[in-house]
C-alpha cells in the first residue's frame, strides 16, 4: 500500500491537466476577445433600435456616429463586469454548462459591465471632454447583450469542445455508474473515459482504484472526474479523493439525486454544506399557469411546423400503406385515458407485438419493452421521424384538447402503467408531455426505475421556469437521436 511518504513526494501534475481545451489560456483570451466585440456589435444594433423606436432626440439616427462613439466605454464595462463577477472562472469550470440556466449571470454581469460603462463614461466626462453617454442606450445595449453574448458564448462552447472534448472519468463503486454514465452521453464535447472504483481494490471493467488517481490522471489523460457513491473509509481513501481534486476539475452527484432537482438549492449550516429541495408548488393558480403556456405554445408550433406537417404527411401516405396518423390508447392525468395522435412511422400490417425481453427494472427501455424488435417494420421515412422527434407533432393537437401538456412525464400505454409505489403514481396527478425529464435524459436508454424517478422529481418540484428550461433542451436531445427507438 502506498505510504503517506510516498504520496507526498510524488511530482504534482497539478496545472499540466488545466490547459487544455476549456481549461486553456486561450479559451480565457478567446472568451474576453469575442465578449468585447459582440458587445460593441450589441451596442450598435441598440442604437439602430432606440433610432427607431425611441423618442428622444439624442437617439435620434443623425447623431449615430457621434453615440457610437460615447459608447467607447461600454464593452470595457461588459468585459470587466464578467471578470469582477467571475464570468471567466466560472466558464472555464465544466463542459456540462446550460446556456439557458447561465442566463441569470449574464443578465448580472451585463448590469454589472453597463453601470460601471455609466460609472466610466461619467468620469471621462468630469476629468476630459467626453460626452456623457444617455443612459436609455445603455439599458438597450445590455438588453442585447445579454442575449448576444448567450449566443457567442455558446457558439464558442461547442467549438473549442468539438476541437478538445473533455476527457471524463467516474469516481463510483457501480452503483450508479450506468445513471450518471447515461446522462454524460447527452452532453456534447465530453469523452466518458471509463469507471475508476472508488475502492481500494479494483473491480474487474473498472480504469484502477482511486488509491491511484495520479498515476490514472495521467495515463488517461483526464480532464474532469465526476464522483458517485463513494465512501471514505480509510485516510488512505480521503486522501485520493482531495488529490482529485488537485489534479483536474471535479464534480459530485449529491447523494439522493432521484428527489434532487434542478430547483434545488445550495445554502449552509454555520460552514457546513447544505442543499435544500425545491418545495412541492402545484397549486390551482400553477395549473392555470400551464395550462395558458401548453396553449400558447402549441397554437404557435401547429403554425410554425404547418409546412412540415403537410410535407411529412404526403411523405408517410406516398412511402407506405396504410393511415398518415398512429392512434393508441394512453392514460393521462388522473390515469383517464386518451387517444394520442403521432405521424405513423411503422407499416401497416398484421404483427405480433414483442413481448419484453427483459422484466429487470435494470435494463434500457428498449430492452424491457422490446423496442428493436419494431426496427424491421419501421416505414423508409420511419427512423428518421422517430429520431427527429417529428412524429409527434401531431400531439399539439392533444395539447390543445387538455389531454397532454407540451412538458410532463411520459404517456405511457395501459399495460405498461403499472403503479410500483406510491410516490411513482404522483407522474397521473398532471397530463403527460411531449417532452419532459425523459426525454432530455435519454429516453428509451433509461431503465423503468430511472423513468419513473424522473416523473416522481417533474411532479414533486415542478416549476414553469423548469417547463420552459426543458422545452429549451428538447431540440439538442432531438438532434443527438439518443434513445429513440
Amino acid at each position: 500500500m502506498t505510504t503517506t511518504s510516498e504520496r507526498v513526494s510524488r511530482p504534482t501534475t497539478r496545472g499540466v491537466h488545466r490547459r487544455r481545451g476549456l481549461n486553456s489560456r486561450r479559451y480565457t483570451i478567446a472568451m474576453v476577445a469575442t465578449d468585447y466585440v459582440v458587445s460593441s456589435l450589441s451596442f450598435l444594433i441598440s442604437l439602430l433600435i432606440l433610432s427607431v423606436w425611441s423618442r428622444n432626440p439624442q437617439n435620434h439616427i443623425h447623431l449615430f456616429w457621434d453615440n457610437l462613439r460615447h459608447g467607447f466605454w461600454f464593452p470595457i464595462g461588459i468585459v470587466l463586469g464578467f471578470a469582477i463577477t467571475g464570468g471567466y472562472r466560472l466558464a472555464r469550470r465544466s463542459p456540462t454548462q446550460s446556456t439557458f440556466s447561465d442566463m441569470k449571470d449574464y443578465a448580472m454581469s451585463s448590469a454589472l459591465g453597463a453601470f460601471l460603462a455609466l460609472g466610466l463614461s461619467y468620469w471621462s466626462h468630469h476629468f476630459g471632454k467626453w460626452s456623457i453617454q444617455v443612459s436609455t442606450q445603455a439599458i438597450a445595449a445590455t438588453v442585447v447583450v445579454m442575449f448576444a453574448l448567450a449566443i457567442s458564448r455558446a457558439t464558442l462552447r461547442h467549438v473549442v469542445l468539438k476541437r478538445r472534448p473533455q476527457r471524463v472519468a467516474v469516481v463510483d463503486d457501480g452503483t450508479t455508474y450506468k445513471r450518471i454514465a447515461t446522462h454524460l452521453h447527452l452532453q456534447h464535447g465530453v469523452v466518458l473515459v471509463g469507471l475508476i472504483d472508488s475502492r481500494e481494490t479494483p473491480s474487474a471493467g473498472s480504469l484502477g482504484s482511486i488509491i491511484n488517481v495520479d498515476a490514472l490522471v495521467e495515463e488517461h489523460q483526464l480532464d474532469r472526474i465526476v464522483f458517485g457513491t463513494i465512501q471514505a473509509t480509510s485516510p488512505d481513501l480521503e486522501h485520493s479523493y482531495r488529490r482529485a481534486t488537485e489534479l483536474v476539475d471535479t464534480a459530485l452527484v449529491p447523494r439522493m439525486f432521484e428527489v434532487i432537482s434542478w430547483r434545488s438549492r445550495l445554502t449552509d449550516l454555520s460552514g457546513l454544506p447544505l442543499l435544500e429541495l425545491a418545495p412541492r408548488n402545484f397549486s390551482r393558480y400553477d395549473r392555470l399557469l400551464k395550462r395558458a403556456f401548453d396553449i400558447a405554445v402549441a397554437l404557435v408550433a401547429l403554425t410554425v411546423t404547418l409546412p412540415i406537417t403537410v410535407i411529412v404527411a404526403l411523405l408517410v401516405k406516398v412511402t407506405s400503406r396504410g393511415p398518415i396518423f398512429f392512434r393508441q390508447e394512453r392514460l393521462g392525468r388522473d390515469r383517464k385515458s386518451f387517444v394520442i395522435v403521432k405521424f405513423r412511422t411503422m407499416r401497416d400490417e398484421p404483427h405480433v407485438d414483442a413481448a419484453p425481453v427483459d422484466t429487470d427494472n435494470s435494463a434500457p427501455l428498449y430492452v424491457s419493452r422490446g423496442k428493436m424488435a419494431h426496427q424491421r417494420r419501421l416505414t423508409p421515412i420511419g427512423g428518421f421521424l422517430r429520431r427527429t422527434g417529428i412524429d409527434e407533432i401531431p400531439q399539439f393537437f392533444n395539447v390543445l384538447a387538455g389531454s397532454m401538456s407540451v412538458v410532463g412525464p411520459r404517456p405511457f400505454v395501459t399495460h405498461e402503467s403499472e403503479v410500483h409505489s406510491e410516490w411513482s403514481a404522483r407522474r397521473f396527478e398532471v397530463p403527460p408531455g411531449i417532452t419532459g425529464l425523459w426525454q432530455v435524459s435519454g429516453r428509451n436508454n433509461l431503465t423503468e426505475e430511472e423513468l419513473r424517478q424522473l416523473d416522481y422529481l417533474y411532479v414533486s418540484a415542478w416549476s414553469m421556469w423548469w417547463d420552459i428550461k426543458i422545452c429549451f433542451d428538447t431540440p439538442r436531445a432531438m438532434v443527438r437521436g439518443l434513445g429513440a427507438y
